[in-house]
């Protein structure tokens, strides 16, 4: 019996164009109003994962930046997790000796070098999954976030890491050379203490060990008195990983890479096609 879903937003709830569509809401709805909590559990920052939700209309709950941190439907803070503040410089020396760009997430802020790599960020995820990146319409999201002061733009780190680096929740590293990725991916992973993760084939998630999906979700059920026995995730990419491997019920989506569809107890349709709405659907279909 499904009690608690948690869903990936990039490539599983959110469509190309990063919209929650209409059949996507109303399966959520009706979990809900079937007595099934819902919550969000995405790579995203707070400020970039309540757009989307908000817009929809939905009441949710968050899981952000990979578990880093824990919101309720209000958006008041449950839980935080920080990389420990000694790993910052060696995190950042090992990605800019292999010409990595990084951004820092810190409290519901961003902070870059480059407006550019954020957009680089969101058409990297929609190429992942062999879909056509909406330039305009993700432009459009990254600049009202600028606006809204939620993405800085910075020309060094240097003062904001010696200032605030015991607050910094994940370093998110982004380029278009596999290799440089890679050689970076295992010079991390000789860190003790951090999970190295990605969302994309272009990106490295970097966050504390403490600071993963499936921690944070198994926390979050804990915390409902729920078993995982009785938990549904549904997602399309290796941060969602943690999560699959803890829940009774996974479900990788339709646009998701053949491993992580290996790792799953069932496969929905792609994100184009309202694979959430369906995956819900085909359990509400099944407990009723």
């Amino acid at each position: 019996m499904i009690q608690l879903i948690a869903i990936d937003m990039d490539g599983t709830i959110l469509s190309p164009d990063h919209s929650i569509s209409a059949k996507n809401k109303q399966a959520i709805l009706a979990a809900q109003s079937n007595g099934i909590e819902v919550v969000i559990a995405t790579g995203r920052s707070f400020s970039e994962a309540f757009g989307p939700v908000r817009d929809s209309g939905l009441n949710l709950s968050y899981i952000c930046l990979n578990g880093a941190e824990v919101r309720d439907d209000l958006g008041e803070l449950i839980s935080a997790t920080h990389i420990v503040e000694a790993d910052i410089k060696k995190i950042t020396s090992i990605l800019e000796a292999h010409t990595i760009d990084y951004q820092l997430f810190i409290d519901k802020l961003i902070y870059t070098k480059s407006i550019k790599d954020q957009m680089d960020t969101f058409v990297q995820l929609a190429k992942a999954a062999n879909q056509i990146p909406p330039i305009d319409k993700i432009l459009q999201e990254i600049m009202e976030r600028v606006e809204q002061g939620f993405i800085v733009q910075l020309d060094s780190f240097d003062e904001l890491i010696n200032q605030r680096g015991s607050e910094i929740y994940k370093v998110f590293g982004t380029s278009y050379n596999r290799l440089q990725l890679d050689n970076a991916r295992n010079a991390l992973q000789l860190l003790p203490g951090l999970a190295i993760s990605s969302s994309g084939a272009g990106n490295l998630e970097i966050t504390d060990i403490n600071a993963q999906k499936g921690i944070a979700v198994e926390q979050y059920a804990k915390s409902k008195g729920i078993s995982m026995a009785n938990v549904m995730v549904i997602g399309d990419s290796y941060n969602d990983l943690s999560m699959m491997e803890r829940a009774g019920h996974s479900v990788a989506m339709g646009n998701a890479p053949v491993d992580i569809k290996t790792a799953c107890t069932a496969i929905t349709t792609t994100n184009e096609y309202d694979g959430v709405g369906m995956a819900i659907e085909a359990i509400l279909q099944h407990q009723n």
